[in-house]
């Protein structure tokens, strides 16, 4: 063996365990933001489906046809919300114009583990779910 190529193999394998140490931190960091984003879904969903039943019962006693209380779906969706154990940046409920859906935005920020390292952190990541439902008349 010649005196130049002594420790290269442990070079090599330090080398290879800090690529093996990044690969995981950043697959972790993606998993994080995964789940996030499936939390923030279900979140959205169950959100539109309580502004969904904020229907408006004189409307419908006077004329049959199911529509939506704008105010009372907001105050529902909101409830739904606050009830769910979720860091949120912004939420917000929006009934259509002509008052047969509602759709629920949620926003959450993902702080970064080692993908912070490459990624500007004065911006933070944006994770962001939506969901739409409208009710309907069940004969």
């Amino acid at each position: 063996m010649r005196k130049s190529e002594r420790g290269s193999v442990t070079i090599w394998m330090l080398g290879l365990s800090l690529l093996l140490l990044l690969f995981g931190g950043l697959a972790l960091d993606f998993w994080r933001g995964l789940a996030l984003q499936r939390e923030l879904a279900a979140v959205a969903d169950s959100a539109a489906i309580a502004a969904a039943s904020g229907i408006d019962e004189e409307y419908y006693r006077a004329t049959g046809e199911v529509i939506l209380d704008a105010t009372r779906s907001r105050v529902l969706a909101l409830t739904s919300v606050a009830a769910q154990d979720v860091d949120l940046s912004s939420f917000s409920s929006t009934t259509s114009a002509d008052l047969i859906s509602v759709t629920v935005v949620v926003i959450a920020e993902l702080e970064l583990g080692l993908l912070g390292v490459f990624v500007d952190e004065s911006e933070p990541l944006i994770v962001r779910a939506s969901a739409t439902a409208s009710p309907r008349r069940v004969p």
